[in-house]
Parts: C-alpha cells; structure tokens; sequence
C-alpha cells in the first residue's frame, strides 16, 4: 500500500475537494481520504510530497495517438520548430529521401503556412525539390488537407482533368493544373495509396506516444479516429498487458473511401472500445469547417463530408445498435447537419444513457449550443487550439465568428458534459498545462485575448481535463477523481495549479506520474 502526504491533495471530488492523505490499495485502486495519522501505518510506502500537489491524472479526451506516435518515431516532422520555411521543410524532406530506396513512399506532417517564413502552403514544385523519384506526401497541422509531389499525384491519378470529389477539393494553378494542394477527401486519393503500417510499426508508435503522455501526467486518453490497423494494435497491446495510458477508442466508420463494419465492443482496465466516429466537415485552420460566412482570402465556405441522408444512414445503424457516437463537427452548417441527425435518431428510438458526443464544437449558434444541452449531448472541446492556431482564425474566419469559436464558458453555462483535449498531433505541443491556461485566459499566440468572454474558470478547467473526459468515455464510477475505489492513476506537480497566478501555469511541471499506484514516470533533477 501507499501513502502520499504532506502537500496539497486536490480531489476534483466535489463531495470531497481537498484530503491531508491518500492511500492506495494492493490493487491500486485508492482505499481512503482523510488525516496522515489515520491512513499511516505498518506495511504502507509513505510518498512525502513535500508540499507539492497530487491531483488525478489528466484525460486528454481526443488525441491521435497513433499519429503522434509516428511522428515521434517514423515520420518527418516539419512543425513550425523543425521546419520554419519552405527551405527547411523542403530539406528534411530530401534528407529522408536520400535514406530510402527510389520508389519508397515519404510521408511528414504538421507544418502550418502561417507559422512558415513565405506565409503560403508547400506545392507539387516544392517538393519536387526534395525528390522526384520518391512519392512525397506533407499533411498539414489540421490533418484536414496535405501537399502532395508530383510523383504522389501522378500515382494517385490525379490530373488537371480529375475532378474535385464531393467534401473535398483540389487546388490547381493558373493554368488549372493541380499544385499538390488536397483537401480533406480530395487527399484520401493519395494517402489510400501509402502502405499501411506494420502492425509492429503501429504498436511502437503507440507506445512512443503512451511514455511521452506519462510525461505530461496524460494517465487517461481517447483516440478519436482508430483504423483497423489501429484496434488490432491497441488489442494486442492489451493482451500483452503493455498499454501504459488507459484508451477509449471511438472507431472509424470510414477509411480512405471504405466504409467500415460496427466495431465488436471490447472493455477492460485499459482499453475501452463501444464508441464509433464520424466526420462532418473539415478544419477551421484549413479553411473546410463548413460556415455559414465565406472564409476570408478563399471566399469558400468550407465543406460537408456527407450529404445528409447518406449520413443518417450511417449514424442510425450505429444508434440502433447501441454505439456512442462522436462526430467531427466544427462549423455552424456541419453542426446543423449532425444534431438535427442525432435529434431525429433519437425521436425514432431513444437510447436511455446512450450519450452521444461533438468533437470540437467550434462554431455553433446559440441555438446550436441549447439543442446540444437539450439533447444531452457531450463535447470535446481544444482551448489548447486558441494559443497554437490563432494566426490562423484570424487570418481565414469571418470577423463575427472569432468571438464565437470554441464557447467553453456557454456550453457549461448551458449544463453540457464538457472536456478539455488537444487533438495532438494537430497542435504542436499537448502538454495539458497549455490548455489549461489557455481556457483560463483565452490568449491566442501574440498574448491577446481571443474570445475572452468565453474564458472559463481554473476549477472548471482542471475538471474538465480529468473528470470530463472520464464522464463523455463513460469511466467517471473508475477515474477522474480521487474518490475511494477508483484507481489510482495520479500526478505529482511542483506547484498547485489553483493558486499559481495564470501567466506562470507553463512553469509548473509533472514531477511524477503514477497508473494504478505504480510509479510510471520520474522527472529528472
């Protein structure tokens, strides 16, 4: 058994907020609350805290974790920091080339145009630079659109005669050739013809990822888009007793241009599988979430990924079925599209506690956000989006929407389940604390507030990213507080994330982390 003491323990139980001492069971579940002089005793490793703060674990209720993980181990990483101009981005991309046989797919990911020193996006030209022997294939930082080389088009088929395919679009050059530039379908055509990972690639990508979550005191997390490749990675992983961060997946009903079966249901200590996903629109930092208001500089007004008895079909076999389902919906149009689906599904047969999720909830109406309250839908939400892409909205949305984007403080005002995430890798740095900050503060990447009036409080924000993911996953009886018979998955941070003033959050850090009581992570002195 163990027992932390002698520092501040925040529950995030409101029943129970705060405790002197904690201790954990054998079976690392927590045993009881209360006063050190009442849970110590003989056989119990005492962890002196030494006036730091124990809190539960942090659920980052929607990130890639695949993704991520490939882009720390197998693929090029062109982020703003690793690839700030055309120039560097185009060189990691040779560099990779010169590694790999001619012939050889070369995938990287994560750039963003407004964070490159040209102020533009990649094209077919630039990257034929890095290669024109190697198909070449860079995935923006939204995962929404990519640039592909010449060689990539030319093996994908497309041409200055193909047309764009219904929810996405094809970007061409003045004399209507396409430029490399796709989006959100219209890149499916090429990354179908990447080959898929090994099944060994896939589980070390997500063990690279589960150790750099640890890291952030990330214990808890869910994978909002498994593939097949994906499940049966996250399956075997189970099996073997080697997943170290606790999974809820929400499974693809779609890849590439394939629709996929109902997932079989699976649930255990770490792996939670009775949710499926769908997309409605696109990115707002690639301009595709579809608004009611043209985008500034495109004049295009995004896009729809399904028309809409094509989606109800989908979403009614999965309702019918007793799935959870989460849909990627960020513009008003795509929201309008997805709830009046889920309100229709839900007058021809209710669903008791079947509580159906939006991903994002970027741009709704105020409509929009009393229809989610009345339907007892949850959200995912990324405040962590304002500080990382607010060039971005600033650049592309209506000047009316940008008060509007991501209304934590109206959602929870209105009694929706709410929780805070990332969707790494879309954002260049997951660390929880940036996100908190950010729903506190609302500061996008200059420090200027970006929607203020839609900032949300500490407690509200430090819930959100424990308890909330656990509520919309279906785990709040076993996680997300600490509560006797829930496990013990916690984090030591040097300071207390209630009392440090806002603008110092980013220099707290996980000092410790800890899955089921086992101590998993140590930072170095």
């Amino acid at each position: 058994m163990i027992l932390f003491h002698n520092g501040i323990i925040h529950t995030i139980d409101r029943a129970c907020p705060q405790a002197e001492a904690l201790r954990v069971r054998r079976d690392g579940k927590i045993a009881a609350l209360g006063s050190y002089e009442a849970l110590r005793g003989d056989g119990v490793l005492e962890v002196d805290l030494g006036g730091r703060t124990l809190m539960p674990g942090f659920n980052d209720a929607h990130v890639h974790v695949p993704w991520l993980g490939d882009l720390l181990t197998r693929l090029v990483n062109v982020t703003a920091e690793r690839g700030p101009d055309l120039v560097t981005l185009v060189q990691r991309f040779r560099e990779r080339a010169e590694q790999e046989a001619p012939g050889t797919w070369i995938q990287g990911g994560n750039y963003n145009e407004n964070f490159l020193a040209e102020g533009r996006h990649p094209t077919r030209a630039d990257l034929d630079a890095a290669s024109d022997r190697h198909p070449l294939v860079v995935v923006h930082t939204s995962w929404h659109a990519a640039v592909a080389n010449s060689l990539a088009l030319e093996w994908a088929g497309i041409t200055r005669d193909t047309a764009d395919p219904f929810g996405g679009h094809i970007g061409r050059d003045e004399n209507g050739e396409p430029n490399g530039y796709l989006a959100e379908t219209a890149m499916l055509q090429v990354l179908q013809h990447i080959p898929q990972p090994t099944a060994a690639q896939r589980r070390a990508s997500i063990r690279a990822c589960h150790e750099h979550q640890l890291s952030l005191g990330i214990t808890s997390a869910t994978d909002p888009n498994a593939e097949p490749v994906d499940v049966a990675a996250y399956r075997e992983l189970d099996a073997a007793g080697q997943l170290a961060v606790r999974m809820n997946l929400l499974v693809a009903r779609r890849s590439g241009d394939q629709d996929l079966p109902l997932p079989e249901r699976h649930l255990s200590d770490f792996l939670r599988m009775d949710a499926v996903k769908f997309f409605a629109d696109g990115g707002l930092t690639s301009a595709t979430a579809a608004i009611s208001q043209p985008y500034k500089e495109t004049a295009t007004q995004g896009l729809l990924i399904y028309e809409d008895e094509e989606l109800a079909d989908r979403m009614w076999e999965a309702h019918a079925a007793g799935f959870q389902m989460a849909t990627h919906a960020n513009g008003d149009v795509a929201l309008k599209q997805v709830l009046d689906i889920y309100e229709a599904l839900d007058r021809r047969l209710h669903q008791p506690g079947l509580m159906h999720r939006i991903e994002h909830l970027a741009l709704p109406t105020p409509e929009q956000v009393a229809q989610v309250a009345r339907l007892g839908v949850g959200v995912a939400m990324q405040a962590v989006f304002l500080p990382a892409m607010g060039a971005t909205y600033r650049r592309y949305l209506p000047d009316e929407f940008i008060p509007r984007a991501y209304p934590a403080r109206e959602v929870l005002d209105a009694g929706i389940p709410f929780a805070l995430s990332t969707d790494a890798p879309v954002v260049p740095d997951d660390n929880p604390l940036i996100g908190l900050k950010a729903a506190v503060d609302r500061l996008d990447h200059r420090g200027e507030a970006l929607g203020p009036a839609q900032a949300i409080t500490r407690e509200e924000a430090i819930y959100a990213y424990t308890m909330g993911g656990a509520i919309l996953s279906g785990d709040a009886g076993n996680r997300g507080s600490l509560t006797p018979g829930k496990w013990a998955d916690v984090i030591v941070l040097s300071g207390d994330p209630l009392t440090t003033p806002t603008a110092d959050l980013l220099s707290l850090r996980v000092e410790e982390t800890y899955v089921a009581g086992e101590r998993v992570f140590r930072a170095e002195d």
